[in-house]
């Protein structure tokens, strides 16, 4: 199975690594798709069935569970209407989203490491808080994992934080709610595999909301958080052919990767125009989902995958 991206490097070489992980094969592949789509098919509260590549992407995610993935298709289309904050008017063509994308770059860097790992650079280029949201930072984050669900089939995460331009302000807006809503919004629906978290340049105002990200997900997550007061250390981490230029490395610059990302959110405007309307019926769900209970319905916040 490919791709259409002309973005993410070595597609093919990922996905025949995630079905060697798992002890899979092509034709597992089809099969399991087919068992799922025929699953969705059945639970008519679901307002559509995705393409094979996104269920791919999906089933990479959990290992290749179908209960697991069933579970997690079901709450990436929930989510939307539990916590509208985060998806209500965050669609990306949208001038306040656009707007975003000039003052913090959020950037899947397109060469994965040996490992299959996608390195994700979050670098903010306006210092001013005033023209930053909080809301609007993790839609734009959940609007990049949609698209990389469309075009990328990474083995793992490696997340990298540069504070260099980050001021209270920035933090302030970091609330325990809204940190706690996003970890249920990444546990439930999407999953990623977290291997690395780097934090550079942190000023020690940062500490609390570091704090705060540990008390939230696992334990082993937390063991994997890496903290650099020079941005060479983060080179015995990360290839520099992966790194951009910015930090060393051989690729664009966060700059150029950020301008490539605008237009590829502009090729993919059809899917997130339907995204706006996509919601599940309540009324048609076999078994009736309590908002209360959300953080039990799949499993505890605190369960983010690690591996």
């Amino acid at each position: 199975m490919d791709t259409k991206s002309d973005y993410f490097e070595d597609i093919s070489v990922l996905l025949q690594q995630a079905l060697k992980i798992n002890n899979k094969t092509e034709t597992d592949l089809k099969q399991d798709i087919q068992i799922l789509r025929k699953w969705m098919e059945s639970q008519t509260h679901l307002p559509e069935i995705p393409n094979d590549q996104v269920i791919t992407a999906f089933l990479i995610f959990n290992k290749f569970s179908i209960e697991s993935v069933k579970k997690k298709l079901d709450m990436y289309y929930t989510m939307r209407s539990l916590f509208p904050e985060f998806f209500n008017n965050k669609n990306p063509s949208s001038k306040h989203m656009l707007d975003h994308m000039d003052i913090m770059n959020i950037i899947p860097l397109p060469k994965s490491t040996k490992d299959g790992h996608r390195v994700i650079m979050f670098h903010l280029d306006d210092d001013n808080p005033g023209n930053f949201n909080i809301y609007n930072f993790f839609a734009h984050t959940y609007n990049l994992t949609e698209l990389r669900m469309h075009e990328d089939y990474p083995l793992g995460d490696i997340i990298v934080y540069d504070f260099k331009n980050v001021k209270l302000g920035h933090l302030t807006q970091a609330t325990p709610t809204i940190m706690k809503n996003t970890s249920t919004i990444l546990e439930n629906a999407f999953n990623s595999h977290i291997k690395q978290v780097h934090f550079l340049n942190y000023p020690s105002i940062a500490e609390p909301l570091i704090v705060l990200a540990k008390q939230l997900l696992n334990p082993k997550i937390s063991q994997r958080f890496h903290f650099h007061k020079s941005e060479e250390d983060i080179r015995k981490f990360i290839p520099i052919e992966v790194l951009p230029k910015d930090y060393g490395g051989k690729e664009r610059s966060l700059k150029e990767l950020n301008a490539i990302w605008k237009q590829k959110f502009a090729d993919y405007k059809e899917r997130f125009d339907k995204l706006d309307q996509l919601r599940v019926d309540e009324a048609l769900r076999p078994t009736p989902l309590i908002n209360d209970d959300v953080l039990g319905f799949y499993g505890n916040f605190k369960k983010l995958s690690v591996d």
